[in-house]
């Protein structure tokens, strides 16, 4: 008898469950494989970026233990953190109450009287720029905002609260611009249209009407520069120009005049609260009373303003810059961009970018040219301005007052100044200038005599292409003078300063036969006018006048080529090292020639287009090419040119029993630091010169701790990496406009000091150096970076910067001046092609480099650009012939931040005297196994010392010798040690999931059996 057949879609329970029963592993098991292969990924990707991740995470990579009996060099001078802020920020209110300038001030507006009543107009009343973007960055939440600055300066109540909500409210925040290209909004102004102002708001005008206080920002940093002239930027400021009034400015502006005629406000009082020069064509309109420049900020200088303007402080700040009417008359405006060369297409060339970016390893495209030569700020305003008096140089009809509304060096005081018994007094290699200066006023106040020569004009130097200023700056001073009273100046000039560069000729510094002119003046243009008047000029002809009394000229009856041709400080020759930065001289592009500015005619030479380049073979050989075997041909160039005499490569990683404590007095110059730096293994060498990123590497051979630098123009900060900062501090032109080194050495002593209390007590973090200062100059008003580097004239930044190392170094640490050297612009400064001749990039722009390490400064920190065709870490002339043949540092040079930029290759880098780079090993060629290649071994060698050298001056010695262990950062144990419990578990699951399939799999044939027997 045959079985019914059930029904396929009936299941006995047993065989329902078991189709229930489900293999549960297989999820998990697949999500752990995911993370696993995550987590293997990561590792190398860590890896490459370990450097930057250690310093980001403050994570600990060595193990320290100092020495008991150790030595301390370096200790803080503050016993509580408490102690250590108040001094920061009370230096950082001094700074501005010093370098705060003030440039209008009629009829006595300021100081004003205690009772004033304020209504604070613009977005940035609410919102001032405190600092820059990008590497300035820094938290200034804690700062006084301007409301109660003004109500701690006057009175509490002094200030219209409607006011200051209306525009905390209006939606129209002022746009703290990162400056990186791209989105054209981010450039805008954002400025309150006086339409969206309530007729309720306007009432309460009346009730705080002594003073409308307008405050004008305008924000700049790292990564772009300020737009100049952009069509497309157009409704968001006027001529697409960012240093001009916007429509709403003017707007208020006129506004705020009209409502002054009809009696609502007594006063206008403008701040500029800008570092970058905004273009003053209005100073003289719309009614406005006083105006005052104050720059960036930092953190706590609003309360020095506000104390400005009640007169609790007398103004003493001085201009650092030429302020302009028009800010595009100057003649490196011409050429202020990126410019593509003609034939970078057909070449395959790429845009040098502003920021790392696809196609980094590529830049070469564009290229900038100097063409005016020494000519910038007032070395071209005052110079044409002379010529003109003078009936000279072919300058045209110059109006110099449609060009200049504030010189280089100008700043008003509450108090007046005079000078007399001006006396100059040769001392062999110097010059003794002396003056008194009398307060004639009823106040005290602080006064800066500055001290400016002429060096004659002669036809040699037309012959031969020497340009000379008009007037430069030489010296300076600054004291307290009480009212009435008179104080005795005495400055020392250096003979070495009045030298001019010969490059076509003498092929050095020279000093020439004729009447050299000393003055003392106000300004820049005060000092023209007082030689002119020791010339007997046309008066009628002047703007301004002056005063022959305050002369002095020294007649110098020899053509001295000889005496300025060796270095004062090593004895090496010095001797034209830049031909390849000038088309005139460069071999391979002899059709295309520039024609430099020249006093000799103003006219005929002013630049009034930009100049157009190709690229030729020889260019292309020397530097633009970003092919390895072109780099490689470069290598072996290199080798022959400046290594030829070197024959063995030098045996490191040998036994010994030197420490680098052993190091800490003794001369870079002694033979026995190879000794030191022999013990150290050659794989340890290229980790320390491949990945200097905020760090130096551990060295346990020779017992040095590893250490960690910051980034910080304007003060100590990690925002970059994250992590705690310390004092914001003014911008740098702040710091200069000072014109008093000893306040600016206290920034860097605070500096330091930060940096010192941000150790952490297990050594972790051993804070050696900073990022900083910037030291580059003020070409144009709209560099990006104006805020990071001090003034347009070389010779003031080198003095105010080699204070502030001064004051960083005793505080143990080490200061990296940036960006030697030519990076003037933002603008494709990842790998341009910056031209200009030799006289102009030593008088103008390595003087402040030149002065900073003279006078003290062992570290630099290399641009991105090329100087020529030739990256600027690779150019043997500026990081050997230079830094150190000429100007003797001791230290060490870090690049810019690199990572997979071609044309910074680090072989080209060590053979030209560069010796570390500041990112992780990179794509940049390679000197791994370059250890028996006698000239990379041993230009690796030689870095390796700078850098150890360096390391052996700072703070991070007072551990003695220590004993040093690397150790795994907690960051990568927890990343391996995930790693491997994840594939633990991964194949735990996967058994798992196996064997619950068998079993699945196993019950499926039973019941299969079973239906079968049925």
């Amino acid at each position: 008898m045959k079985t019914a057949q059930r029904p396929v879609f009936f299941r006995t329970k047993e065989e329902d469950n078991m189709k229930k029963k489900r293999n549960h592993w297989k999820i998990p098991t697949a999500l752990l494989a995911v993370l696993t292969a995550v987590c293997i990924v990561a590792i190398p990707v860590t890896g490459y970026f370990q450097t930057m991740i250690n310093a980001a995470l403050d994570a600990e990579t060595q193990e320290v233990i100092p020495d008991p009996d150790a030595q301390i060099f370096y200790w803080t001078d503050y016993e509580t953190e408490e102690e250590l802020v108040a001094n920061d920020w009370a230096v950082c209110r001094q700074v501005t109450a010093e370098g705060a300038a003030l440039l209008v001030n009629r009829d006595n507006t300021l100081p004003l009287p205690q009772d004033t009543k304020f209504s604070c107009f613009s977005q940035s009343s609410v919102d001032p720029v405190k600092v820059g973007t990008g590497s300035a960055f820094m938290s200034t939440s804690e700062g006084d905002s301007l409301s109660s600055a003004l109500q701690n300066s006057f009175q509490p109540g002094c200030v219209n609260t409607e006011l200051w909500k209306f525009y905390i409210t209006s939606g129209y925040q002022r746009v703290n611009a990162d400056l990186t290209g791209g989105d054209p909004s981010q450039y805008r102004i954002n400025e309150v249209p006086w339409s969206e102002y309530p007729d309720a708001l306007k009432a309460t005008f009346s009730d705080y009407g002594d003073v409308a206080l307008v405050v004008l920002s305008r924000s700049s940093g790292e990564g772009a520069d300020l737009p100049s002239g952009l069509p497309e930027l157009e409704p968001y400021m006027t001529d697409g120009d960012y240093l001009r009034l916007c429509k709403e400015e003017v707007e208020l502006l006129e506004n705020l005049q009209a409502l002054k005629e009809q009696g609502v406000f007594k006063k206008i009082v403008v701040l500029l609260n800008s570092s970058s020069t905004l273009q003053l064509d209005f100073v003289d309109d719309y009614g406005i009373d006083a105006v005052l420049w104050v720059g960036n900020l930092g953190l706590n200088g609003l309360p020095a303003v506000t104390d400005i303007l009640a007169g609790k402080v007398n103004p003493s700040g001085r201009l650092v810059d030429t302020f302009l009417r028009d800010n595009h008359s100057s003649p490196a405006m011409a050429n202020y961009d990126a410019f593509p060369y003609t034939n970078a297409k057909e070449l395959g060339l790429a845009t040098a970018q502003n920021n790392n970016a696809p196609g980094i390893d590529k830049c070469n495209q564009d290229y900038v040219v100097y063409q005016e030569g020494i000519y910038v700020g007032y070395r071209y305003y005052e110079t044409r301005y002379e010529d003109y008096v003078l009936g000279q140089g072919n300058a045209g009809e110059y109006d110099y007052d449609a060009d200049v509304a504030f010189p280089f060096g100008y700043g008003l005081s509450y108090t007046t100044f005079e000078y007399s018994n001006f006396t100059v007094e040769d001392q062999g290699d110097t010059f003794l200038v002396g003056v008194d200066v009398t307060n004639t006023g009823a106040v005290d106040g602080k006064h800066t005599v500055q001290i400016y020569f002429q060096s004659p004009y002669t036809q040699y130097d037309k012959d031969n292409g020497v340009e000379k200023a008009s007037v430069e700056l030489c010296g300076f001073d600054k004291k307290e003078i009480a009212a009435g009273a008179t104080e005795h100046f005495e400055i020392t000039v250096e003979k070495e300063d009045l030298t001019s560069y010969d490059a076509n000729n003498a092929r050095t510094y020279i000093l020439e036969d004729g009447d050299y002119y000393f003055t003392v003046g106000s300004d820049a243009h005060n000092a023209v006018n007082n030689i002119l008047m020791a010339k007997g000029a046309d008066e009628s002809r002047m703007s301004g006048s002056g005063d022959a009394s305050l002369t002095y000229k020294w007649s110098n009856t020899s053509f001295d080529a000889e005496t300025y041709s060796v270095s004062p400080v090593t004895g090496n020759p010095i001797t034209n090292l830049f031909d390849n930065a000038d088309l005139n001289k460069y071999e391979g592009a002899e059709d295309q020639q520039i024609t430099y500015l020249t006093r000799n005619d103003w006219v005929g030479t002013f630049p009034v287009e930009p100049v157009s380049l190709r690229v030729t073979q020889a260019m292309w050989d020397d530097g633009l090419t970003h092919e390895e075997s072109g780099r490689a041909a470069l290598v072996e160039k290199y080798k022959e040119l400046y290594w030829s005499d070197v024959t063995e490569a030098p045996e490191v990683g040998v036994s010994g029993t030197l420490s680098a404590i052993d190091f800490v007095d003794v001369p870079a110059d002694d033979p026995t630091w190879l000794d030191l730096v022999d013990q150290i293994p050659y794989e340890s060498m290229l980790n320390l010169v491949y990945n200097g990123a905020y760090q130096t590497a551990a060295l346990p051979e020779i017992s040095l701790p590893g250490t960690r630098e910051s980034d910080g123009p304007t003060g100590f900060t990690k925002s970059l990496l994250g992590g705690s900062s310390g004092m914001a501090f003014t911008s740098e032109d702040v710091m200069a406009a000072t014109f008093n080194p000893e306040l600016v050495k206290e920034v860097g002593k605070c500096i330091g000091e930060d940096m010192l209390h941000a150790q952490s007590d297990n050594t972790v973090t051993l804070m050696a150096g900073i990022y900083a200062p910037g030291t580059n100059i003020h070409r144009t008003p709209y560099l990006g970076r104006h805020n990071e580097y001090y003034s347009e004239d070389g010779w003031l930044s080198g003095e105010i910067c080699a204070a502030e190392v001064q004051g960083i170094r005793d505080r143990g640490m080490l200061a990296f001046v940036k960006h030697f050297a030519l990076n003037d612009q933002e603008e494709g400064r990842y790998g341009i092609s910056t031209w200009s001749n030799e006289q102009a990039i030593r008088e103008l722009y390595l003087e402040g480099f030149e002065g900073a390490v003279r006078g003290g400064a062992m570290n630099v920190m290399s641009s991105f650009n090329r100087i020529g065709v030739v990256w600027a870490g690779a150019h043997h002339g500026l990081m050997t012939g230079i830094l150190r043949d000429e100007w003797g540092m001791e230290g060490a040079a870090i690049t810019d931040m690199s990572m997979n930029a071609s044309w910074m290759d680090y072989r080209l880098g060590v053979l030209a005297g560069q010796d570390y780079w500041c990112g992780q090993k990179g794509s940049m060629g390679t000197l791994d196994g370059s250890e028996d290649d006698p000239a990379l071994a041993t230009a690796v060698r030689n870095a390796v010392k700078h850098i150890v050298y360096g390391v052996t001056r700072t703070n991070v010695m007072n551990v003695g010798d220590a004993t040093v262990v690397s150790i795994m950062p907690w960051w990568q144990v927890t990343l391996y040690s995930a790693t491997g419990v994840l594939a633990v578990l991964t194949v735990l699951c996967a058994l798992m999931a196996v064997r619950t399939g068998k079993k699945a799999k196993s019950a499926a044939q039973d019941i299969s059996s079973n239906e079968e027997g049925k």
